[in-house]
């Protein structure tokens, strides 16, 4: 039996090379949200006394709206505000993302209630970009206080 050398295992034709092709894998895109279109606060109704009820949307509606149109006037009445939770004294809202630094500064500095009436007014616990980074910062009060 007489065998070709000229003949090699890559030029027969079953043959495959093994690193002819770079099989890919599962490709993974990563998107970075720069500027987000919104802004989120997480609120707190205080007051001088201690009997604050519950709040309702309709009231923090109120009390929002007073407190803009205060400090910005028309202009604050215009600003977009999506009431997303309530509960208690306490709320979380979602602003156009250009609009937070006017709300925060309205809301912090609003004082509101009749003259025979207890006064009433925002406190800003949070405030960003991120509405699961303020979510995780109500849980994070009451750790050192126990």
């Amino acid at each position: 039996m007489v065998l070709d050398s000229d003949t090699t295992m890559a030029d027969q034709p079953g043959a495959k090379r093994k690193h002819d092709k770079h099989v890919k894998g599962h490709e993974i895109a990563a998107k970075t949200i720069k500027t987000p279109p919104f802004s989120y606060a997480h609120l707190q109704l205080i007051s001088d006394s201690d009997n604050i009820k519950d709040l309702d949307s309709l009231i923090v509606r109120s009390h929002i709206t007073a407190a803009l149109t205060q400090f910005l006037g028309v202009t604050g009445s215009a600003i977009s505000v999506d009431i997303l939770k309530v509960e208690g004294t306490e709320c979380w809202i979602r602003v156009p993302r250009e609009d937070l630094s006017s709300v925060v500064a309205a809301l912090g500095g609003w004082v509101g209630g009749k003259e025979n009436e207890d006064k009433v007014g925002w406190k800003v616990k949070g405030s960003g970009n991120w509405l699961s980074i303020l979510v995780g910062e109500r849980g994070r009060e009451g750790i050192w206080k126990e």
